[in-house]
């Protein structure tokens, strides 16, 4: 089996700091690969494992981008395709320029991706991949199995889950429920390095049919957190009590 996985590196949200202005400080922010990147990787992993083939990862970004890229292959890809861009592009750039290098690099059985970039979630990728490859697209997968040339999802829906079955070769995002990921060891990070990664241009891909940058970011504010600040002293019943009564006073109860 011929697998793929799309990976983002991302901005560490967990590390993010805010200016005086509550706008996020992107300059030297740290980066990594994004958090539900990781479950898509594994479950490459798994599928390989279970089914056999190899797994390439995939990443369009800077230069930095190459990190993650080690970082899957230390997991247990097989080789690696940067795509490198100078500029940030939208989600349907970016679905367009995947899909191309998938293309070139191809053909796979399965293309996994996470539902959605752990730092800005838009969730449009997937879907958008999907098309410009004429695959079907199965997304919200927190569980995948492939029997045969059919793979079979469960998707974590709000209230319900749901499972869907179509043809191989498909386009499939999961959610971050559908595994944990494995930590490389040591070995595993130095034999990444020995691993074949190819290097391709955002210009060698382009075509006629690719899109203009049609969205860009007015601004960005962090969301204002204003805490009570309340502390409780005494015994456990009595602070207990204290408790209650404020969250009902805050109709939280």
């Amino acid at each position: 089996m011929n697998i793929a996985v799309c990976v983002k590196h991302a901005v560490d949200e967990g590390e993010l700091r805010a200016d005086t202005s509550g706008r996020p400080q992107l300059q030297g922010a740290l980066s990594k690969m994004g958090s539900f990147d990781r479950n898509a990787v594994e479950e490459a992993i798994r599928l390989k494992e279970s089914n056999g083939g190899s797994v390439t990862v995939v990443c369009l970004g800077g230069a930095d981008s190459k990190k993650t890229l080690k970082e899957a292959l230390a997991m247990g890809c097989d080789k690696a395709l940067a795509v490198a861009s100078a500029r940030a592009l939208d989600a349907l750039a970016t679905s367009y320029y995947l899909s191309r290098a998938l293309k070139k690099a191809g053909p796979f059985d399965v293309v996994l991706l996470a539902e959605g970039a752990s730092d800005t979630y838009h969730g449009l990728v997937g879907p958008m991949l999907a098309r410009w490859l004429g695959l079907p697209f199965l997304g919200f997968a927190r569980k995948v199995e492939v029997n045969g040339s059919k793979v079979r999802t469960e998707a974590a829906l709000e209230d319900r889950a749901e499972s869907y079955e179509t043809v191989l070769p498909a386009v499939i995002s999961v959610v971050s429920e559908v595994n944990t990921p494995r930590y490389p060891t040591l070995l595993q990070i130095m034999q990444a390095a020995k691993k074949p990664m190819e290097e391709v241009t955002v210009e060698s891909l382009t075509d006629e049919g690719a899109p203009k940058f049609g969205v860009t970011v007015g601004d960005v504010v962090v969301q204002s957190v204003d805490r009570k600040k309340l502390v409780f002293e005494g015994p456990a019943e009595e602070t207990s009590r204290k408790l209650i009564d404020a969250l009902r006073k805050e109709g939280l109860l």
